[in-house]
């Protein structure tokens, strides 16, 4: 059965402001080009606070893209699209929809094109500017994010918590994807390993593998075109010393990224604080076996953080780092309120 709590709804006029605010930002951003057209979905979801514009779920770009010139804003919808996409996606907003025909493959670009009279710039066109006005979240994204993250953690405590030996990974898996489902939540990402396979792979696809000891799920949840990321372990029977010490060495690099994730500090900021950790804890290997996060948000993470990374954190960011050593896996995401406060949109979980 799915939930009463649906999620938080926003206030009247609340999207259309965001919407207003974030139009203007990107018409700052054209420079004197004479418009952007913007298919990706995490950018038409961003725009519209939580539109969707796409059909396949494994596409980056949409079905129909929005194209913004300095006085109009226009999604360029293919006629079987427009309909859903007025009444569904974008109602209330200041956007006009114009339908195209879909058999004319160019369509979008060659429409897009004729409303600006001449070349149109793609996202990527517009630089690093575009990718920095997406991450920075607002309130209502905070408050979607913290009911992603309650969710979630309340499916995998339920799934992971309740595996039995002799179950398999798919199956775990199975039941994540069903109850997400129900709640009308995407799941971009679904890994799931049991015993030996956690210490082999960072990235297990589930597999017919069956529970004898311990199971790891790791999940990014998708809705409103927000991300949350959780891991989640089962264990059938307690850790060898050698994994405990793991176990407690993340714990205190985990801490150590919290901590260096600040107002002002940079991603590689961060990521230098986590390298000394794991050197301090005597792993200092393992950071380069994996990343370790990055910020989160219209993407499963909109920057993965590297050496030197000088991305400038700032209020209203949400981040999902997720420490890891052979066997082991710690992953938290949160986001940084007005104030630059830390709140973790759900329970740090290592046991289910």
């Amino acid at each position: 059965m799915s939930r009463v709590d649906s999620g938080p709804v926003a206030e009247p006029g609340v999207r259309a402001r965001l919407f207003e605010e974030r139009l203007d930002a990107v018409r700052t951003l054209l420079g004197g080009r004479a418009g952007v057209l913007l298919a990706r979905r995490k950018d038409f979801a961003w725009l519209t606070v939580g539109g969707q514009n796409h059909v396949l779920t494994a596409t980056e770009e949409g079905a129909a893209p929005v194209l913004v010139t300095p006085t109009r804003a226009v999604v360029l919808a293919p006629v079987n699209e427009a309909d859903r996409i007025a009444d569904e996606e974008v109602a209330g907003l200041p956007l006009e929809v114009e339908r195209l025909p879909w058999w004319e493959p160019e369509a979008a670009s060659d429409t897009a094109q004729r409303i600006c009279g001449g070349e149109v710039a793609t996202a990527e066109e517009l630089g690093d500017g575009l990718d920095e006005l997406r991450t920075m979240l607002a309130p209502l994204e905070h408050q979607r994010l913290a009911w992603l993250g309650r969710m979630a953690h309340e499916a995998l405590v339920e799934a992971v918590g309740g595996a039995a030996e002799g179950q398999s990974e798919e199956e775990v898996g199975a039941q994540l994807a069903h109850r997400f489902a129900l709640d009308g939540v995407r799941l971009p990402v679904l890994l799931a390993a049991a015993d030996e396979r956690i210490e082999r792979y960072r990235h297990p696809l589930p597999t017919a593998r069956r529970l004898r000891r311990r199971l790891m799920v790791v999940v990014v949840v998708e809705r409103w075109g927000v991300h949350a990321a959780q891991t989640m372990f089962r264990e059938l029977a307690p850790l060898d010393e050698t994994l405990e010490r793991r176990a407690a060495a993340l714990r205190h690099i985990l801490t150590a990224m919290r901590e260096a994730t600040s107002v002002g500090a940079t991603l590689g900021d961060v990521l230098a604080a986590a390298r000394e950790a794991y050197a301090g804890q005597g792993i200092g290997d393992e950071w380069e076996l994996h990343h370790q996060g990055g910020t989160i948000g219209y993407a499963s993470r909109e920057r993965i953080a590297k050496p030197g990374d000088e991305t400038v954190i700032r209020p209203g960011m949400a981040f999902a780092w997720n420490p890891s050593a052979r066997g082991y896996k710690l992953e938290e995401t949160f986001y940084l309120d007005a104030d630059g406060r830390r709140h973790t949109v759900a329970p740090l979980s290592a046991d289910g």
